[in-house]
């Protein structure tokens, strides 16, 4: 899409200063068991619902972890599903929710993948596949930036705004990802290019505070242009 933007005019100084600035800013971003009496076998077909009902350190799930792992995968059409990041394939997600269901009556399932079931509940609040990115905009700066957050990564993007207000007319100068974990239902942490950073979200998740002070106000995908 063609668009026109009209941009202050800045020395080579100013705009090396201004992309320093930028990239500071962002580099700180906030930036039971079971024992059971019988011989445990493996089973050459197994009960895809057994193997999302039944507790993982059972003998029966231990000595069919591949065979569980390799039905689900088939089940949802890819080569392992262990490896899938279902945060980022929305599709997926919906595949392996509807499994779930149809097993258990609720899609509150592990996927077996242990850092991803870690940050599944805060993710469904604040994750991009559930339609959420956080923004800040910060005026006399004339920076927007963006954060969104996945199943073990989160990306942030700082743009120029141009002395505009619409999204369409800014600049990207810069883009960084990283690793987050959640600590609690309220609190995240994570590292980006070996610098530690947080977040607090608030009680009804509208609003984050990142461990620099900076707030991002949660909005919905379809907002961004």
């Amino acid at each position: 899409m063609n668009r026109t933007t009209t941009e202050p005019h800045h020395s080579k100084k100013e705009t090396a200063f201004f992309r320093l600035f930028v990239v500071g800013f962002l580099i700180f971003l906030g930036c039971g068991e079971r024992a059971s009496n019988q011989e445990t076998k493996v089973e050459s077909s197994v009960d895809i619902c057994r193997c999302l009902t039944e507790p993982g350190n059972s003998d029966w799930a231990i000595a069919n972890k591949d065979a569980c792992r390799d039905a689900i995968s088939k089940e949802l059409g890819v080569d392992n599903y262990e490896k899938v990041n279902f945060s980022q394939n929305p599709e997926l997600s919906k595949k392996f929710d509807y499994l779930a269901k149809k097993c258990t009556g609720t899609t509150e399932v592990e996927t077996g993948i242990e850092a991803v079931d870690r940050n599944s509940e805060l993710v469904k609040h604040i994750g991009r596949a559930s339609g959420y990115v956080w923004e800040s905009i910060n005026i006399p700066a004339q920076l927007y930036t963006t954060l969104t957050f996945d199943g073990l990564e989160f990306g942030s993007i700082g743009y120029s705004m141009n002395g505009k207000t619409n999204s369409e007319d800014f600049s990207k100068i810069i883009e960084l990802s990283g690793t987050w974990s959640a600590l609690n239902p309220h609190q995240a942490e994570g590292e980006l290019s070996g610098t530690p950073v947080g977040w607090t979200f608030s009680d009804d998740y509208s609003t984050l505070t990142n461990n620099k002070g900076v707030v991002f106000k949660r909005i919905k995908v379809s907002a961004i242009r």
